[in-house]
């Protein structure tokens, strides 16, 4: 795999949506740090004051929300102003609606994905995993149960 950094690390773009998405992104810390990383979230009182080097804050949306489809076009805006300002080798997300504009961007870049299906699905599909699972380059489940749902994935055990 090709990678940005004249060290030879690759570069990642860690994204997820606040709450039990983000953490279950951070478990995962120390791996990223070995390579050169950003992330993104949504802006919440949880991140706020973080002190991870390198993060991006893009608002928080609702699909259920009356003008979703308004702040899903901004935000699919706002990963492509990232995504081509970092210029990453590697998307990698727990899910769950924010990380879906940078699954596409870095598919349409020829960038590879790993999507890491939530510790919180046991038996069925979220919308994100349902919607990336396709395109994905590694697609990850935390329980054996969930290969029935997309069996082309691998099972890693849970990252808590």
């Amino acid at each position: 795999m090709k990678n940005n950094a004249d060290d030879g690390k690759l570069k990642l773009c860690c994204v997820a949506s606040a709450g039990g998405h983000w953490e279950e992104l951070l478990c995962l810390k120390d791996i990223f740090e070995e390579n050169d990383s950003f992330y993104i979230t949504e802006e919440t009182e949880q991140v706020m004051g973080s002190e991870l080097p390198s993060i991006y804050l893009v608002p928080q949306i609702n699909r259920h929300e009356r003008f979703f489809m308004m702040h899903f076009i901004r935000l699919f805006k706002k990963a492509f102003q990232i995504m081509r300002e970092e210029r990453p080798d590697v998307v990698i997300t727990t899910g769950a609606l924010i990380a879906f504009p940078f699954c596409v961007l870095a598919k349409l870049s020829k960038k590879k994905i790993i999507f890491i299906e939530s510790f919180a699905r046991i038996n069925n599909k979220s919308l994100t995993g349902r919607l990336v699972y396709p395109f994905a380059d590694l697609f990850i489940v935390q329980w054996k149960s969930m290969l029935k749902c997309y069996p082309k994935a691998i099972y890693a055990g849970g990252i808590f």
